[in-house]
């Protein structure tokens, strides 16, 4: 009787710290095409896209995270200055009712510090988390993609940007687009 007295108190002690720890799955999140693009040859980093799909209230993303590959992640956008295009923190969170594209070129998440025996290969999915502000989380399963798929997906988007996402140096580039139609 003793023994199963501590165990019901054992095992219901751990529910509940389990239950402390769990959040709200989102109803009104969803994401779609979820990828992580390869990791390029002699780097430890990458990045990897998303479509949120919001049907609630406006809720600012607040942590992503890809446990399986990295506990170094961030959130970033892409900003032009100088001609070059430069990653910086996420400055805009917020999801507003509707959708809402993570892409290469534009804002994205960015896995960083990735182990050798972590590096993700293609075909392979991941597990790729999101955090909010209202408390709730969202999951997908990322699938890891070549750099030219990756690249081609984010044109169909409508995204030019990723072509120019390199050092100038001191040569001069002309990035009018003329005689370019979009």
């Amino acid at each position: 009787m003793k023994n199963t007295i501590v165990l019901t108190s054992l095992l219901l002690g751990l529910s509940m710290s389990a239950g402390a720890e769990t959040q709200a799955v989102s109803s009104s999140i969803t994401l779609e095409n979820c990828a992580i693009q390869e990791v390029l040859p002699g780097k430890h980093m990458t990045g990897a896209f998303v479509k949120f799909i919001n049907n609630g209230e406006p809720v600012d993303i607040v942590s992503a995270s890809i446990p399986s590959i990295t506990p170094n992640v961030e959130i970033h956008s892409m900003q032009m200055k100088d001609n070059v295009m430069t990653m910086i923190p996420l400055t805009n969170a917020k999801l507003e009712k509707g959708d809402r594209y993570f892409k290469k070129g534009g804002d994205h998440v960015m896995l960083m510090q990735i182990p050798d025996d972590k590096l993700p290969k293609i075909g392979e999915k991941h597990e790729m988390i999101f955090k909010f502000s209202n408390g709730s989380s969202a999951t997908c399963q990322a699938e890891v993609k070549s750099v030219a798929t990756i690249m081609k997906e984010a044109k169909a988007l409508g995204n030019d940007n990723m072509m120019h996402n390199h050092e100038h140096h001191d040569h001069k580039h002309d990035h009018s687009h003329k005689g370019h139609k979009h």
